[in-house]
């Protein structure tokens, strides 16, 4: 069984019910299907089946979702590109990943005449929304076909995503995993969303990503699914009220920046059961003051491109007890509970020895949708497999009850005269003073200190900054070691297509021309 087969049951069970609505119109579950197969029974029809890679590039649209179905229902490896990557990063990821075939929209016809020319993989080109020039489009391309459901049958271990890392620290990796991938996301989704009636997903986020993981959960379960083509952040809030949504997926600088509006409380958020963050943690703080604005529906997940998610997670009701009685704050930090898709979390330290509750080390996963490997790059696969677990490359904890704590990622360690410095330490105490939306911390070249504790902040609208103010607020809640020796104001921070921040970026501007390199 694979996720299409669930999507596929859905369609079937609930025919009558709404699955996409966009600016352009909705699909009933039967119409849907019938695109879906459309779409599925063209990509056989012309050879591109489970061998091949398919992409697409374009906003979240219901177009979009039916390709994006209906090359997995052929049994194509999904390849994932963003809108918001640079034309340069996305010629990449299509030139290294071998990719065959590209679902756009007409929005980036002219990045698309580029990548017609860099990309000689590329044997079909699929306009989603009009006639263009550059590929045949989407009903031209599927005219004739049927819109009965391919006999098409693969094995649970084949290849059916290839995922492109987030490209926080470099280059992005590409990632080669199994149809447990897709079908144990949807399952852990399923096994910790609970609803009363059938639910209403609004996807914001780009359903090319971890959107798109939380779209596929909600066709499976019968769910009407709004997708969004922008984060406008007033229709964002209109949508909840007008369309009574029930699920809500976003990235942490899109919650912030929805907090930050002033109307942000004039709007109905009584139907909302889950307002879902991963990507990055949420701030202590700003689980207080969400959970205050939007009601007891904040929720974290976590999990990656090469172990799937939600390998961990934290209940609305679980962030509200940890609200309401002080001895279990500290869970506020959690990203939660190991999930019934994880066969084993465990924390590691160097040597391969899984550590007590409460000691820190790398956490480290066992699960059948883990990753087959890195494509291209043996060195890396095996580093991220040694001692027969998945290395996940993030440093945290795991206490007492099962809650998972994650300090940071191994590579954003700040040394600072000799004492190891977890950054997200510091930036949970920046997130707390009032005149700071967004903040990121790193390590800087100092002479004395080897590194010392550097914060840039983004300020809320019409907040003053005052430096000296800022880094004794710190140092009087962290002490002189973990405080930042400085801080600097910034516009907006830079942040990849799935709303971490780039700290690589970040760095860059501060250890330019210094002997180290950047990480």
């Amino acid at each position: 069984m694979n996720i299409m087969n669930m999507v596929r049951t859905a369609c079937r069970n609930y025919p009558e019910r709404t699955a996409l609505i966009d600016d352009g119109g909705s699909y009933s579950y039967r119409d849907f299907g019938h695109a879906v197969n459309r779409v599925a029974n063209a990509c056989l029809r012309d050879g591109y089946d489970s061998q091949a890679r398919v992409a697409m590039l374009s906003p979240n649209c219901n177009d979009a979702a039916i390709a994006m179905n209906g090359a997995m229902t052929a049994g194509m490896i999904w390849c994932n590109l963003n809108l918001r990557n640079s034309l340069e990063d996305n010629v990449d990821i299509l030139s290294r990943g071998d990719c065959n075939m590209l679902f756009y929209h007409s929005i980036v016809a002219d990045q698309v005449a580029v990548i017609k020319a860099k990309v000689p993989s590329l044997t079909l080109i699929i306009c989603l929304d009009a006639p263009d020039s550059n590929g045949v489009s989407l009903d031209t391309w599927t005219e004739g076909c049927s819109l009965d459901a391919p006999d098409v049958r693969f094995s649970d271990d084949d290849i059916a995503f290839q995922g492109a890392t987030g490209g926080t620290t470099g280059k992005p990796k590409l990632v080669l995993n199994n149809h447990h991938w897709f079908k144990n996301a949807a399952l852990g989704f399923a096994s910790v969303f609970q609803y009363e009636t059938p639910p209403v997903n609004l996807t914001v986020a780009p359903i090319s990503h971890a959107a798109g993981v939380v779209l596929g959960t909600h066709l499976t379960m019968g769910g009407t699914n709004i997708l969004m083509g922008a984060p406008d952040l007033e229709l964002i809030l209109k949508h909840i009220e007008t369309h009574r949504v029930t699920t809500l997926f976003l990235p942490p600088t899109v919650i912030y920046m929805l907090l930050a509006q002033p109307n942000v409380r004039d709007f109905d958020y009584s139907s909302l059961r889950y307002l879902i963050a991963t990507s990055a943690p949420l701030s202590a703080e700003k689980i207080r003051e969400a959970t205050d604005v939007f009601g007891s529906v904040i929720c974290q997940a976590w999990g990656q491109t090469e172990a799937g998610l939600p390998l961990t997670y934290i209940s609305p009701q679980q962030i509200q007890e940890a609200i309401d009685d002080n001895s279990k704050a500290h869970r506020l930090l959690s990203c939660g509970q190991q999930t019934m898709i994880t066969e084993d979390l465990q924390i590691m330290d160097e040597e391969g020895t899984i550590l007590a509750a409460g000691e820190k080390g790398e956490i480290v996963v066992r699960a059948p949708q883990t990753m087959i490997k890195y494509m291209n790059d043996s060195e890396a696969t095996q580093e991220a497999q040694a001692f027969g677990w998945h290395h996940t490359g993030d440093i945290g904890y795991r206490d007492e009850d099962g809650f998972f704590y994650i300090c940071d990622r191994k590579r954003d360690m700040v040394v600072s005269g000799g004492f190891n410095i977890f950054p997200f330490e510091v930036e949970q105490v920046l997130f707390e003073h009032p005149a700071v939306q967004e903040c990121a911390v790193i390590g800087v070249p100092d002479e004395k200190w080897g590194e010392a504790v550097k914060g840039v902040v983004q300020l809320r609208p019409g907040r003053e900054f005052d430096e000296k103010e800022m880094l004794a607020f710190c140092k009087k809640k962290l002490g002189s070691m973990k405080a930042p020796k400085s801080i600097d104001v910034w516009e907006t921070l830079p942040h990849n297509p799935a709303g971490k921040v780039l700290k690589k970026d970040i760095r860059l501007k501060y250890w330019d021309g210094q002997s180290r390199g950047v990480s």
